[in-house]
């Protein structure tokens, strides 16, 4: 088991989604209702789902999915990350859950820049790690996730 993430560009309201007798949407292909899981993450972790509504149904323009790693590697990406950030970029993820939650379009758009300003200082960082080609593949796919979801989007994990 692991991380799975799935980002979203352009995310629009469906009017009157079709639901099933959970209320779950039925189009699953084409819409997504963030819900309980944005719910928890937003009482732990406060503001981070800004500007998108845990009880909307919402489509999308553009959207991509990648594993995140297993719990494990996913929190040892997460750790080298905080050990090579200045302490004020990529808190917002650092400090977020490492199993479910939504971040927003708000702050997407900081970690997308957070991930943009640090790119080469990320390549540098990588090659003093065993693992570092793995490590800044990690680092562009969560760079793509964010800017994707600056867009009107949010990023889920699941």
């Amino acid at each position: 088991m692991g991380l799975d993430i799935t980002a979203y560009r352009k995310l629009v309201v469906v009017e009157n989604p079709e639901l099933d007798e959970d209320g779950e949407v039925l189009d699953w292909d084409n819409q997504w209702k963030l819900g309980e899981s944005m719910e928890w993450s937003e009482e732990n972790f406060p503001g981070r789902g800004e500007g998108v509504n845990p009880q909307t149904v919402y489509t999308w323009e553009e959207g991509i999915e990648f594993c995140a790693g297993s719990y494990r590697g996913y929190n040892w990406w997460r750790a080298k990350l905080e050990e090579f950030s200045d302490g004020n970029d990529f808190q917002e993820l650092i400090n977020f859950a490492d199993n479910e939650g939504v971040i927003g379009p708000i702050v997407s758009k900081k970690l997308a820049k957070d991930f943009a300003k640090n790119k080469v200082k990320a390549e540098d960082f990588a090659k003093s790690l065993d693992n570092g080609d793995w490590w800044i593949g990690q680092y562009e796919l969560w760079q793509d996730a964010f800017e994707m979801a600056a867009d009107n989007g949010a990023v889920e994990f699941h």
